[in-house]
């Protein structure tokens, strides 16, 4: 595709900042216009030189407008005691625990961060009700909260447990292998093993090693779109204490099948030893199965045989015995499930378990007595488990209405899940469920804070027409005793991509807004998996614009039907949700107040460029063909701010150190809104140079940015105690 190029440097435009007297000080950014013509269509770029963020031009500017709004949000009154309160409600309970794994021989592994701590420690327990003990605290091996745990993985018996470690939110994973029972940590560790890369240790039954996704070297001048392109899975030697030099499965491995660039390659090894399996992800999450000897892949001799492809449409996997269960939404748009001997030919040899209905089957997970099913049914979590001998479906009660989540990484074995159950009103619990019992036993792992299940709230779930008259689910939490007065400061979020539906959930910190008096809405957009794949595919690519649509027709109604109104209403969104954030603005200025992206997509046309780019090219499209470069271009936000147009105020919350959306998107979308705004509307640049997309922030990092959501939204909502003194 040829892609005419024309620099034009215009004027430096104005920007109107806010009112305030020191926005002023910060010069506008220059206007140094880059048009870029695909397929006869002129775009227009006006900041293209601020996605290079070490020009110092660039960062001086970042700086000076993060400085600004620290400043400035820490001047509100009422964000002292915000932040007071939601500390509070933190620290209610002694301690957060997630990330449980429970392995065959009972032995337990899981995060765990105390009252006060920045990041969760690992520990581990022989058994449920066993003693703790502490296997890696981060804190002794980095700067304060700067270090975490993003990932662990232990051996079939827990005799050893590799763990991802990362700084500074950037996701840029070093792998240590450390065996349990003396703490004494094996070898050397293994850089470039991100998140990203999936990176999974997947460990041989005997536990003498492990094969694991690693990233290539960048040396100087590659491009950063390779970052996550062309992995391969190496193995690491327990004995020899080190990752082989060669590697075992992915292209330039010997006798590897052909893999695509942007495949996600990965080896396990079948709970008996014998077999070993070579799987790929491709862009668009779906799986490709290749078998072989393991005996001869460890000599680096396999012979591969193709049992699944991508056409297939498999989305999920576990082992039981000599077969694969296989989760499949091939003519099937809610999902199905299949069993495969691992000695089979091909697919044609699948059988079925689990047919498609009106439940959405979200996972599977195979146990020595039973393969447990986790569905989504009309937004309620469902678990289930299917006799591998009679085929016969028994439903599981469970202890309160909510989210359902099989919890834990993939461990093979053992009888029974840990599920983790949530609800809109109530904090996750753990329950371990088995073949003895139809209802799960609690797990006293995390104990129920005072705050965790408040009985002064309700949730509200209502379907509301969307554009296209298609009925988007949207639940509406709030106080019992909260009128539709018209009044309530509301804020209305939502995702809309990957199939990921929003499930409940409850955080405690969100009484702190709540218990004020504040609603606080979800829309189930499409492009999420509320009703499966189906729901997906009606948000992606060039479907893409019913998220945002989706979303507006939901803020609609929570005005139409008495809740809020556009002067108390604001929208936030992270990540692909900051589409539905930049898209419902800029079609709809009109319906919000104020909105808040965090980590937000702003120029999904420029979105290949970045090292994130080209995986997620299945779920958005690519510049390359013309129905995906226009589907893009319908999606960026960036390209669609309007001069002269009344903007709701804006705050854009990133990360500096961000691998899956870079920071120059937000940087360009505030400098685009600050420069079109006619009026004082305020746009504010919100960053954490200690931070990335999350993953690895700590505490005090995470509190900071919920507390200045919040605080920002009362500002605008004109909340008392929530107005910035007059300069």
């Amino acid at each position: 595709m040829a892609i005419e190029r024309t620099t034009v440097l215009l004027l430096i435009v104005a920007a109107t900042l806010g009112t305030l007297a020191d926005a002023a000080e910060i010069p506008s950014p220059p206007v140094r216009n880059v048009i870029d013509t695909y397929y006869g269509v002129p775009v227009e770029d006006p900041y293209r030189y601020m996605e290079d963020i070490n020009q110092p031009e660039v960062s001086t500017w970042m700086r000076a407008q993060a400085d600004r709004t620290d400043a400035l949000l820490k001047s509100i009154p009422g964000r002292a005691q915000l932040l007071d309160r939601v500390t509070t409600l933190e620290s209610a309970v002694a301690a957060r625990v997630r990330s449980v794994t429970r392995l065959p021989n009972g032995r337990i592994f899981y995060l765990k961060q105390k009252s006060g701590e920045l990041q969760p420690s690992l520990y581990m327990r022989e058994r449920i009700d066993g003693r703790e003990g502490l296997l890696v605290d981060p804190a002794r091996h980095g700067g304060p909260g700067l270090l975490a745990i993003t990932a662990y993985f232990p051996s079939p018996a827990g005799r050893y447990i590799a763990y991802n470690v990362s700084e500074r939110g950037s996701e840029r994973a070093t792998t240590y292998v450390m065996e349990v029972k003396t703490l004494h940590v094996i070898g050397a560790a293994v850089d470039r093993t991100d998140i990203l890369g999936n990176s999974p240790a997947k460990w041989r039954p005997d536990e003498r090693g492990f094969y694991f996704n690693r990233l290539n070297e960048l040396t100087p001048g590659t491009p950063g779109t390779e970052k996550y392109r062309n992995s391969h899975v190496y193995y690491f030697d327990v004995a020899q204490g080190r990752a082989g030099d060669q590697p075992a499965f992915g292209n330039g491995a010997h006798a590897s099948p052909t893999l695509l660039p942007e495949d996600r390659p990965f080896v396990i090894v079948s709970p008996d030893g014998r077999t070993a399996l070579g799987g790929m992800w491709d862009d668009a999450a779906r799986l490709t199965l290749y078998v072989a000897r393991a005996a001869d892949l460890l000599r680096g001799e396999p012979d591969w045989h193709l049992l699944v492809e991508a056409s297939d449409e498999v989305s999920g996997y576990d082992i039981h015995g000599d077969a694969l269960y296989l989760l499949t939404h091939k003519n099937a748009p809610r999902s199905r499930v299949l069993r495969l001997p691992i000695s089979a030919h091909s697919m044609t040899d699948a059988s079925p378990v689990l047919e498609h209905s009106k439940a959405v089957i979200q996972r599977i997970k195979a146990s020595r007595d039973g393969l447990y099913v986790q569905l989504l049914d009309g937004g309620k979590g469902r678990l289930a488990r299917v006799d591998y001998h009679s085929g016969r479906i028994t439903e599981l009660a469970l202890p309160y209405p909510g989210s359902v989540r099989i919890a834990g990484p993939d461990v093979t074995g053992g009888d029974g899940v840990l599920v983790e159950v949530a609800g809109w009103t109530h904090a996750s619990q753990l329950y371990r469920y088995t073949s003895a019992s139809q209802s799960g036993q609690h797990v006293a792992l995390q104990p129920l804070g005072p705050f965790d299940a408040s009985k002064d709230l309700v949730a509200d779930e209502v379907t509301v027409p969307s554009h296209d008259g298609v009925l988007v689910p949207l639940s509406i939490i709030h106080r019992k005793d909260v009128g539709l007065t018209r009044d309530a400061p509301t804020i209305l979020t939502g995702y809309g991509a990957y199939g990921f539906a929003e499930e409940p959930a409850f955080d405690p910190r969100w009484l702190a807004w709540l218990e004020r008096g504040g609603v606080y809405a979800v829309a189930h957009v499409r492009g999420g998996g509320e009703y499966g794949e189906e729901w997906h595919n009606g948000g992606r690519r060039e479907t893409k614009p019913n998220t945002w649509k989706d979303a507006i027709a939901c803020a609609s109604y929570l005005i139409a039907h008495g809740y809020t109104r556009a002067e108390r209403l604001g929208i936030t969104g992270a990540s692909a949700g900051g589409i539905l954030v930049g898209r419902a603005i800029t079609e709809r200025p009109d319906l919000f107040a104020a909105a808040v992206t965090h980590g937000g997509v702003m120029d999904s046309v420029r979105m290949e460029t970045t090292r994130n780019g080209p995986p997620n090219v299945g779920e958005f499209g690519s510049v390359k063909d013309e129905r995906g470069f226009r589907a893009l271009l319908a999606m960026s936000p960036y390209y669609h701010v309007a001069n002269g147009v009344h903007y709701p105020a804006v705050m854009l919350s990133a990360g500096v150190n961000d691998p899956r959306v870079d920071v120059w998107m937000s940087v360009k979308m505030a400098a685009r809104l600050a420069a079109a705004s006619p009026d004082p509307n305020l746009v504010l640049l919100r960053l954490d140079y200690d931070a990335g997309h999350g993953i690895g922030s700590s505490a005090a990092q995470r509190r900071a940015e919920f507390v200045d959501t919040l605080t920002f939204m009362g500002w605008q909502f004109g909340e008392h105690g929530f107005q910035p003194a007059p300069h």
